[in-house]
């Protein structure tokens, strides 16, 4: 009987955001009996409170996690990739799995160590020209790198569709979209009125979330404009930011809200660890981003049976499909008509259409065939299979 396949995850941090959700929950649902699992993070809990996953991560049966406890900037590497290639010989990793930041670093030790090498690729990066200098060039490095992986997955067919158009090739590629617990979220009143009660929020209130870090890319500022609209057609509408960011940008932001007449009317909630609650208080979910891969946020709203209005990036369409709207990125007018539509239907009809957001998440995005399709693809990289240990 040949031995668990050693699987290395390779991440920045594990903070409140959708591919450090994603990777927790592939975590939980990868089989165990055919996998031995392991999660480096460049930067663990106390560092920029940047953990916020790392007690969830940490409880999961089969799971081993690793600080590597870099320090910040480009010279960290300096002394955290010795600690990395060093973790790979003791756990005998067999496939290092990069995501986000951890993508050249696998690709670097694997060569050196002759290790399978999988990039977990998260964006679209179909608006280049949001991208600074730096991020540009590192895309580019990225792009003639990657031909030497094993494999690269992407979470959604507009990222892998992107990437090719900037010339990616020469490389193994699937498309695996991202995958949501249905058990955890799911429409709950006693969740509902508890959250709703923590906020401040009437039950009467008609309530629009927008859930994201707060950085540009997210365009809080669109959201914004779309709530001050709606606010004058619904007196009785209410907002609520759920993320966090720069606090300089976070002051524009709220700035921003008070010029648009707003201050009295959004709330500015940081990060939660309760997001089932958080879905649940809600009437529609906003995204208003510029640039996505497969939103997590709209998947777990729906999920929860909340309608949703995004913006046209990544795979938020097809996410969404005609249970919710779509508008432009930057498009406030339309934001705003498309809540307007779901925030105004009769009790009967949000029933109806809350019970098919639910059902079309449950039927084509559980958490069980995401980590079914990766533990297949990663399977199939070994080529031959790997023997057991002493042969």
């Amino acid at each position: 009987m040949s031995r668990r396949i050693v699987v290395l995850f390779i991440i920045n941090s594990l903070a409140a955001g959708g591919a450090e959700r994603q990777l927790t929950e592939l975590c939980r649902n990868l089989d165990k009996d055919r996998f031995d699992i392991h999660v480096a993070v460049f930067y663990g809990p106390g560092n920029g409170n940047l953990g916020d996953l790392w007690p969830e991560m940490a409880a999961l049966p089969g799971v081993r996690l690793h600080d590597l406890r870099k320090r910040r900037g480009p010279l960290g590497y300096l002394v955290t990739l010795p600690r990395l290639a060093a973790l790979i010989l003791r756990t005998k990793a067999d496939i290092l799995h990069g995501y986000l930041n951890g993508n050249l670093p696998a690709l670097l030790l694997g060569a050196i160590l002759r290790r399978r090498v999988v990039w977990g690729v998260r964006r679209s990066f179909a608006n280049l020209g949001a991208l600074d200098r730096l991020s540009l060039r590192l895309l580019a490095i990225r792009i003639r790198l990657a031909r030497f992986t094993d494999l690269m997955i992407f979470n959604s067919q507009a990222s892998l569709s992107n990437h090719e158009a900037l010339g990616l090739k020469g490389t193994r590629t699937c498309v695996i979209p991202n995958g949501f617990d249905t058990d955890r979220f799911r429409p709950d009143a006693d969740l509902r009125k508890a959250q709703r009660t923590a906020w401040g929020v009437p039950e009467d209130a008609l309530l629009v979330g927008i859930v994201g870090r707060l950085d540009p890319v997210k365009d809080h500022s669109t959201f914004l404009h779309a709530a001050a609209r709606l606010s004058r057609d619904l007196p009785q509408a209410r907002f609520v930011c759920v993320g966090r960011g720069d606090a300089a940008y976070a002051e524009r932001l709220a700035q921003l809200a008070a010029t648009l007449g707003l201050e009295d009317r959004v709330l500015w909630t940081g990060v939660s660890r309760e997001m089932p609650s958080v879905y649940n208080a809600l009437d529609a979910l906003a995204l208003t981003s510029i640039d996505e891969g497969f939103p997590n946020v709209i998947g777990e709203a729906m999920a929860t049976g909340v309608p949703c209005v995004a913006t046209r990036v990544g795979d938020a369409a097809l996410l969404v499909g005609d249970l919710g709207h779509t508008a432009a990125p930057g498009d406030a007018e339309a934001i705003h008509r498309g809540l307007l539509h779901l925030l105004t239907e009769g009790p009967e009809e949000r029933r109806r259409r809350s019970l098919a957001c639910r059902a079309h998440l449950v039927e084509r995005y559980g958490v069980k065939t995401l980590a079914h399709r990766t533990g297949t693809h990663l399977l199939e990289i070994l080529e031959p299979p790997v023997a057991p240990r002493g042969q």
